[in-house]
């Protein structure tokens, strides 16, 4: 089911005559969103699905992604090795992603190559077997990427401040799941779990590239012919509210790992634009307030820097560092007193244009890659419905002021409102 901000709270395009896409059905009612690209050797082809970590049970956790590797264990066609010999035999690159809202399938090849590609992912999305031999080896790989993760203290001290800011929610659990969700499946729970969501109501495709429709659509209409017809809709979770506490955790390491989380903004929040440059000029570059007081003034980290994640209603804005034990209480208090600065001290022009140019560059830089293009194509209709043209983002970014970053600034309130994640060694 499409999820969308209720349109008073959404920030909203404006109305065009064209559109960046080109919206084709199949016969079996998948819609099929074309970006074709004459000057390109390639194709990008996505199987988007409705589908990721925030809408599991309890009992489902991780499923979501155990699922996604489960689709590249052998099909009625094909068996896992045979699957990894076609993938590599296609040459580009063809893998999965899952996360809390959404989960993707996705191929980039030569032109020449795309339609034997989308025909693979049609076979892994239609006709999966869920093997049981396959699903025990399969959740002792995933255990092992649970344990790496672990064992990454970015990545735990990361996880650790998610439950730290959400809470019971949803958002607060581990993608990956943990070893005793995990072990736990079972071949009926995977087949169970594939048939609620992987449907007709649920699934949209997107290709971005150079590619002959007619020879495509083909073979799509043959590759996802076996797709379920039902539309169910997924149900709804209750709207993320943060929750604010602080974990720390003793661990053995050479350093302390900090992570604090502050509110972030829904996808389609009007003032998306204010917030991710306001994000870029606190801890986005080299030039960054952060980077130039934390480690160019003191000295007091190697990598520090700020990232922010939206979803279809909520966001967080991350800044993470890693110090010496006796310096974590003085990192503390400067990332604090930056968080403060924002509200206090508005960029200066030359502040603003360049955390602009830099907003501008990710976004069209980026789209000089094929897979990107298929990429945000997806991700724009999952949030809006619609492909957002980069015309239409171009503008709202230069239309945002300094006014609007201190408006973004006083109102989130970093300071007062912000969530403490801390990894390391108790000593000081």
């Amino acid at each position: 089911m499409e999820r969308t901000l209720n349109p008073i709270q959404a920030r909203t395009p404006s109305e065009r005559s064209d559109v960046p896409y080109i919206k084709q059905t199949l016969g079996n009612g998948v819609t099929v969103y074309c970006d074709p690209v004459s000057t390109t050797r390639s194709v990008a082809i996505g199987a988007w699905v409705r589908a990721g970590s925030r809408y599991e049970t309890a009992e489902e956790a991780g499923m979501t992604h155990f699922l996604e590797h489960m689709c590249f264990k052998g099909t009625l066609s094909r068996s896992a090795h045979q699957i990894a010999n076609e993938m590599d035999l296609l040459g580009g690159e063809m893998n999965a992603f899952t996360s809390q809202e959404m989960t993707c399938f996705y191929a980039h090849v030569l032109s020449e190559n795309g339609s034997r590609a989308a025909a693979l992912l049609g076979d892994l999305l239609t006709r999966s077997i869920f093997d049981q031999e396959e699903m025990v080896r399969e959740k002792g790989v995933v255990i092992e990427e649970i344990a790496e993760s672990q064992d990454d203290p970015e990545d735990a001290v990361t996880q650790q401040l998610y439950e730290a800011h959400f809470g019971r929610h949803p958002l607060a659990l581990p993608i990956l799941g943990t070893e005793s969700s995990v072990s736990s499946f079972t071949r009926e729970m995977v087949q169970g779990y594939f048939r609620k969501n992987y449907h007709q109501g649920a699934l949209f495709l997107t290709v971005s590239g150079r590619f002959e429709w007619p020879e495509l659509r083909e073979t799509l209409e043959s590759a996802f012919a076996n797709l379920s017809p039902d539309k169910i809709q997924t149900p709804e979770t209750e709207v993320p509210v943060p929750v604010y506490r602080e974990h720390e955790i003793p661990r053995d390491l050479e350093q302390v790992h900090v992570a604090i989380g502050m509110p972030g903004l829904p996808v389609a929040d009007r003032d998306q634009t204010a917030l991710r440059l306001l994000n870029l000029h606190l801890g986005g570059g080299m030039s960054s307030r952060l980077f130039q007081e934390v480690r160019e003034k003191r000295g007091l980290a190697y990598s520090i820097y700020s990232t922010s994640q939206s979803f279809r209603d909520g966001g967080l804005v991350r800044v993470a560092a890693s110090t010496r034990p006796s310096k974590k209480k003085e990192l503390i208090t400067i990332l604090v007193e930056e968080l403060d600065r924002l509200k206090k001290v508005p960029l200066t022009s030359e502040e603003l244009t360049r955390a602009k140019n830099q907003l501008k560059s990710s976004l069209l830089i980026g789209l000089e890659s094929i897979l990107t293009r298929m990429n945000k194509m997806g991700r724009d209709i999952l949030y809006w419905g619609e492909e957002l043209p980069p015309e239409t983002l171009e503008r709202w970014i230069d239309e945002t002021t300094t006014e609007d970053l201190l408006h973004i600034a006083r109102k989130q309130d970093w300071v007062s409102h912000r969530s403490l994640s801390i990894l390391g060694p108790e000593r000081e």
